[in-house]
């Protein structure tokens, strides 16, 4: 249950239907995620892609089914499909528009010792925006390297390039077309102590949006996670986004760039076997240069969750 205090005060109630399996035997780990989430526009999507234009209810749909196969004792393939479904209430009469995902991916994965580790993945991805008739595809390759430098130190290091195509149907114009090329990145550090653990990251990613456009991402951030005791833990997380729009389209509206920071302290309880009640404070702030613009929000959740149990089946 959530309430919004402000200029207009909103209560939603929000779902999370989450489920993941995977099933392996000696050589194949065959795995599922996916499920069904209903929230509003300032939790999954602003966290996903830093930006969020209207605030409403969204409904996603996921599925990601994946496959591993080993092929000798350091060298493994692994191969995945990514489906999305975006729906928002009262979408069009807020400008926002129903999108649906469809992605596959696929490489192997090279252990070269017991510290490195070398992955190489080529994916392709079509975006379909029907309201607007915008489909876009975008395709391409990236390597990325995992070494151990000891001491509990991990890190990886990564990118690529994605060849972005649009296509867009005006009417009583036909069909226009444009054509992008986006450099994506990944790195982290992490670091493990006896009751700490530390990460450092850094990314650039693609990402669909309800403005029905495709968003560039550009996103630092880190985390601080400490055990306090056997049932009592903190946290510290925090992120800082960079977004802009990738032209697919031959109007090329007008879409500043902006930039979203997003702080967020908390505390975990584990009440009982299953049940865990956590509190969370967070500080988020965006920006729009272009416009002049600096919006600022605090929010406090509290969360009670149940994990199911957990069961396996072995033969």
């Amino acid at each position: 249950f959530v309430h919004y205090f402000g200029d207009q005060d909103r209560s939603f109630t929000n779902y999370y239907f989450p489920l993941r399996t995977s099933y392996r035997t000696d050589r194949h780990i065959l795995g599922f995620e996916g499920g069904f989430t209903n929230d509003n526009t300032l939790r999954g999507e602003l966290e996903t892609t830093g930006l969020v234009l209207f605030f409403t209810q969204r409904n996603m749909w996921t599925a990601n089914p994946s496959w591993k196969v080993g092929l000798t004792e350091k060298l493994s393939w692994q191969s995945g499909y990514n489906f999305a479904d975006a729906s928002y209430q009262d979408g069009q009469r807020l400008g926002l528009f129903d999108y649906q995902v469809h992605g596959g991916s696929s490489g192997p994965i090279y252990h070269l010792s017991e510290l490195d580790q070398v992955q190489l993945t080529g994916d392709y991805t079509m975006v379909r925006i029907p309201v607007v008739g915008l489909e876009t595809t975008y395709y391409g390759a990236q390597a990325t390297w995992t070494h151990d430098f000891g001491d509990h130190w991990i890190g990886s290091v990564g990118g690529g390039g994605r060849l972005v195509n649009s296509e867009l149907e005006l009417s009583g114009a036909g069909a226009v077309s444009s054509q992008d090329v986006v450099w994506i990145y990944n790195a982290s550090l992490s670091k493990q102590l006896e009751q700490t653990t530390i990460r450092v990251d850094g990314s650039r990613s693609i990402n669909p949006s309800g403005f029905g456009r495709l968003l560039k991402t550009d996103r630092v951030g880190g985390s601080v996670h400490h055990r306090l005791s056997e049932t009592l833990s903190a946290s510290l997380t925090g992120g800082l986004y960079f977004v802009s729009a990738i032209a697919t389209d031959s109007a090329n509206r007008s879409f500043p760039s902006t930039r979203f920071l997003s702080v967020s302290p908390s505390v975990s309880w584990n009440v009982a076997e299953s049940w865990t009640v956590e509190a969370t404070y967070t500080f988020a702030e965006r920006t729009v240069d272009e416009l002049n613009q600096h919006n600022g929000a605090h929010s406090m959740f509290l969360v009670l969750r149940y994990e199911g149990l957990k069961w396996a089946v072995s033969r």
